[in-house]
């Protein structure tokens, strides 16, 4: 179990993360994008000179159950990063969570599109959400 939801500061997820596919509770994600820092000006920005896990390390995590909510930068992620994130794999995933922060209308959408849940799914909130 890795339970993260009370951690709301979280800018991203740790490398390696995808192959921990034994995984079963995971409740919060976040994947760092670019505009993470308006949250916090006086914090320091991530460095690009280390890797920083993303979408696709949910790929293989398929023995997820429960709730997972999913925090996505909309102006740094994209479609197929959504896609990669293998969420219809999810089968035992029955409440998903997808907070956009960032982004225009059209990048949300697409984003959005390519999240996919499973049909196992019984709840589903979106928050920030700028599409139509």
């Amino acid at each position: 179990e890795l339970r993260l939801f009370g951690c709301r500061e979280l800018r991203h997820m740790p490398v390696g993360l995808g192959n921990c596919i034994g995984l079963q509770v995971l409740d919060f994600f976040v994947a760092k994008g670019g505009s993470w820092s308006w949250m916090n000006p006086n914090s320091p920005s991530d460095s690009d000179d280390y890797e920083v896990g993303g979408l696709t390390d949910l790929n293989h995590l398929n023995n997820l159950k429960g709730g997972l909510t999913i925090k996505v930068d909309g102006k740094w992620s994209s479609e197929s990063e959504a896609r990669a994130a293998n969420l219809q794999g999810k089968e035992k995933l029955t409440e998903l969570g997808i907070e956009f922060v960032g982004g225009s209308s059209r990048d949300n959408e697409m984003m959005l599109e390519g999240f996919q849940p499973n049909v196992n799914l019984r709840y589903l909130w979106i928050e920030g959400y700028r599409g139509q």
